[in-house]
């Protein structure tokens, strides 16, 4: 960069930037930018995406001309207390490398309560939670009570208690490799 000293009658030098500095500058803070964006963009091709959707279905028991009936599963519309909802989750890896140790976790929806036995997600270890911070299997989930002495008792939780379900999927999800995991739920 060049840069030249201008003096004046008692004043002290003052720099002055010439033009062809400034284009240099910005032309090596272009290359620079443009290096540095190459190297993320880099970076950022060659790593895993794990994209997620979610879908939910309501359970219905329908009737046939007969007395036979079945189950189906429709779109969801409205629920009442008592009903049944399927949340599945199909994910994808979007990315341009293996989605290796992937853990997916998805809070348990407001206003229901997790159906004992029906999280499933080929090849993952299934586990849940109390707070959605600690995560253990169904006979490990525990959670404690106070005494009026200031002991404190353990209990087992009940899958009516959980607030959050987690699938570590065992096994790494190559690139355009999916997957389903599902789960269901009371309404309240």
């Amino acid at each position: 960069m060049e840069i030249f000293y201008r003096t004046h009658k008692n004043k002290k030098p003052q720099k002055e930037v010439t033009l062809m500095s400034i284009m240099r500058f910005l032309m090596i803070a272009m290359i620079s930018l443009m290096i540095c964006t190459s190297a993320v963009a880099a970076l950022e091709d060659n790593r895993p995406n794990l994209v997620l959707n979610l879908a939910v279905e309501k359970q219905v028991v329908v009737k046939d001309d007969g007395d036979n009936t079945k189950i189906e599963w429709q779109q969801v519309t409205e629920t009442d207390p008592g009903d049944v909802l399927r949340y599945t989750i199909v994910y994808v890896n979007a990315g341009t490398s293996e989605a290796r140790n992937a853990v997916i976790v998805d809070p348990l929806p407001e206003g229901t309560f997790y159906i004992g036995n029906s999280a499933v997600g080929d090849g993952s270890i299934i586990t849940f939670s109390l707070d959605g911070k600690t995560f253990q299997t169904p006979p490990m989930l525990t959670y404690k009570i106070k005494q009026d002495d200031g002991t404190e008792t353990e209990h087992k939780a009940t899958p009516e208690m959980y607030t959050h379900i987690s699938w570590k999927l065992s096994k790494p999800v190559p690139p355009g490799g999916t997957g389903t995991l599902n789960f269901k739920v009371n309404v309240k």
